[in-house]
């Protein structure tokens, strides 16, 4: 089990609690809880970040019989979505940070807006790239993402 049943992070993050309260219950569960009826079989994925392995979280996968594909630590991070946050973090600080929280979210807003679904697609179809060079590495934790492999468009 990870993470303390205690709060204390004032560093403006996101603990355990909050993305329970957050994400987790009014987000993911009815999302993932809408996926199970259309599509049966539906796993939710989420890395080992503390805020989403704290034992809090188990329990609430349990109770609402949501079902969590087993992540491994040290795994290659082979997510689609991960090459998007520094293609979103680039495009949100080019002029400089935010200075205040609502201008965060419209510059986020605006990325994600702004972020075409061709980009979207070619990180996508890297993933069998990604997948023979950990092959190649025997399944080995050397492997680090987008190393050595050719760029593709917007990276």
């Amino acid at each position: 089990m990870n993470g303390k049943l205690t709060r204390g992070n004032d560093k403006g993050g996101i603990d355990w609690w909050r993305y329970q309260t957050e994400v987790l219950l009014p987000k993911l569960i009815p999302f993932a809880k809408e996926c199970m009826r259309e599509r049966p079989g539906t796993l939710v994925q989420e890395d080992k970040a503390p805020s989403h392995a704290h034992q809090a979280q188990n329990i609430i996968y349990q109770r609402e019989s949501v079902e969590k594909l087993f992540w491994c630590g040290n795994s290659p991070d082979l997510n689609a979505i991960e090459p998007a946050w520094p293609w979103l973090k680039r495009r949100t600080t080019k002029k400089g940070a935010p200075k205040s929280r609502g201008e965060a979210t419209k510059a986020w807003e605006q990325a994600w807006s702004d972020l075409p679904q061709s980009q979207i697609q070619a990180w996508i179809e890297r993933i069998p790239i990604h997948v023979q060079k950990i092959i190649e590495l025997e399944g080995g934790n050397e492997y680090k993402e987008g190393r050595g492999l050719p760029r593709v468009r917007g990276d």
